[in-house]
């Protein structure tokens, strides 16, 4: 039978015992958590980045409870990379929790979800029940109440620790204890209507897992993998010294994620015929230092589907995160996510260890959650002299998250109106049919915009933000450039058309706002804005000398009141 890629196999010993599946050997991901002499370990990464896949690895590894688990490893690097560090394999009992399930519309499902993990988890201890001598009878109880989910939340948040003791008594080793996805829960409270249970889920996680893992002497190793880590909720603030590698840290950067080399190897040995560089332009686009790094799900998916180029990541991932962030009424946000739709790069500061309440108001804190949830990429500028830290270039990473960026704010635009009819308002552009397209814009404007949206201190670029969207819908027709050098002057927004589409005009967008809605006043400021398009030569770019026909758009903006005028050159 031919090799395969299988998706979405996240349980080690399934993907290995079945002969025909492909796995990429990050094998030495154990060597590596022996060598570092960390107690507990957070990594963090953005989701279907292989942490799922990689902690099932370590548990049946370390396991004393999973028979014939060491077959699993034949042929890995592991197996070859020291005796010392075989002689580990299969020596502690594990405990292995993923709480990338914890969720629901308030505290009280998310948390039954968590108290059903951790009776599942006790279940897989049963022996401990029956076993002579570990448990008396007040502690029977007490694992009886986990198992029957009737245990106090306050039980629920000391059950691992008490689990790790009787573990270690029973077998006489300290365990391992491994938390997957520990922030979903943190990131469901955050992200459900109105943040309705946030606050309930910062206050359980840090005594579920500083219970669990601080000062707990029946501990060998505590690994904790997540997206960000959240630190000002003092989540980890409780840990002493814990390891802490994130997005921008090079150790196990290898682990998560595919190389370059491993994505050339995967594509010849599975003799899938494909052009690396599109699969790159498609996929790739992650840096941590010199290692560059492919989303694993993505060129799996795209393997599955014989070198098939589409979005596969992003229609996995949810988008929440990403549709909150752009669509935020925040002037540099706005200005950010203008020059990144262009494929231009923005500068900021990454932060690790975020609040996500400063998301409401901080706008590197928003584009750091971003890097580290995979809708960005880093790379770190030069550290100028008396900086106290690192700033860094940030832009789309690939093809494929840019669809996501794309999707977002056109569901946002055709959120409040029909997309069939939104698509007939941009064929009205694309057609010189400008009263149409005026009367679109100016329901647009209606039912999108809110006086609060448009009523900081630089609307203008909120104006900007909202038209940029927009035009989005017809980036497969047109290149689309924004706030770039033309003529004797900085256009507001162009887009020329393709390859392809050489009969269509170029259009160049000027945009003015005030705070006079009376029509005539507009219509004085749209002009004025038509006439700096003519006045100062826009159309007069390098990169339009293959257009013939231009479309010249003056746009005046007070708050939901729109006046646009234009020409045909």
């Amino acid at each position: 039978m031919a090799l395969r890629m299988p998706i979405g196999v996240s349980d080690f010993s399934k993907l290995r015992t079945n002969l025909n599946n492909t796995y990429v050997d990050k094998s030495l991901f154990i060597r590596d958590i022996i060598d570092r002499g960390e107690e507990v370990t957070l990594i963090t990464r953005p989701r279907r980045f292989g942490k799922t896949l990689n902690l099932s690895m370590l548990k049946y590894f370390f396991s004393c409870n999973e028979a014939h688990s060491a077959q699993l490893f034949d042929g890995l690097k592991i197996r070859e990379a020291g005796e010392e560090y075989w002689q580990e394999q299969g020596q502690y009992p594990v405990i292995f929790i993923t709480l990338k399930s914890v969720n629901g519309k308030d505290f009280a499902t998310a948390y039954g979800k968590m108290a059903g993990l951790v009776a599942k988890c006790y279940r897989e201890f049963a022996y401990l029940l029956t076993a002579e001598g570990i448990l008396d009878e007040n502690e029977k109880k007490f694992f009886q109440r986990i198992t029957e989910e009737t245990a106090t939340q306050s039980e629920v948040e000391d059950s691992i620790h008490r689990l790790t003791r009787w573990l270690h008594k029973y077998h006489g080793k300290h365990t391992i204890v491994l938390f997957d996805e520990y922030d979903a829960p943190i990131h469901a409270g955050y992200f459900s209507e109105g943040k309705g249970y946030y606050q309930e889920m910062v206050d359980f996680m840090p005594e579920f897992l500083s219970n669990s893992l601080k000062d707990n002497n029946y501990l060998h190793k505590g690994i904790v993998t997540g997206i960000l880590r959240v630190a000002k909720e003092s989540i980890f603030s409780k840990f002493n010294n814990p390891g802490v590698f994130t997005f921008l840290d090079p150790e196990y950067a290898e682990y998560f994620g595919f190389t370059a080399q491993e994505v050339a190897e995967l594509f010849s040995r599975l003799a899938v015929p494909v052009d690396l560089e599109k699969i790159k332009e498609w996929y790739n686009g992650y840096y941590v230092e010199d290692i560059v790094l492919y989303n694993p799900w993505s060129i799996i998916s795209c393997l599955s589907r014989k070198g098939r180029t589409v979005p596969y990541w992003v229609n996995m991932s949810e988008d929440k995160l990403v549709r909150q962030i752009v669509t935020r009424n925040n002037a540099s946000l706005q200005k950010h996510f203008s020059n990144l739709l262009q494929g231009k790069a923005v500068t900021a500061f990454i932060n690790p260890h975020l609040n996500f309440n400063q998301l409401e108001t901080d706008g590197a804190a928003a584009l750091s959650l971003l890097y580290m949830s995979g809708y960005l990429n880093a790379t770190c500028n030069p550290i100028a002299e008396g900086a106290r830290k690192p700033v860094y270039t940030l832009r789309i990473p690939n093809k494929e998250v840019y669809c996501v960026y794309d999707d977002v704010i056109t569901s946002w635009l055709s959120a409040t109106t029909d997309d069939s009819w939104l698509r007939e308002s941009l064929d009205a552009l694309k057609t010189g049919k400008m009263e149409a397209f005026k009367e679109a814009l100016q329901e647009i404007a209606y039912n999108i915009l809110s006086y609060y949206d448009t009523g900081g201190r630089t609307p203008e670029q909120f104006y900007h933000g909202l038209l940029l969207g927009l035009v989005l819908y017809l980036h497969g027709e047109y290149t689309i450039r924004s706030n770039r050098e033309a003529g004797t002057g900085r256009y507001d927004i162009a887009l020329l058309p393709k390859d392809g589409n050489s009969n269509a005009s170029g259009i160049i967008f000027e945009l003015k706002r005030t705070d006079n809605s009376d029509d005539e006043h507009l219509t004085q400021v749209a002009e004025e804005a038509l006439k700096q398009i003519e006045d100062r030569g826009y159309q007069h770019m390098a990169e339009a000398a293959h257009v013939t026909k231009w479309l010249h758009l003056g746009v005046a903006f007070s708050g939901k009141v729109v006046q646009m005028v234009y020409n045909k050159v």
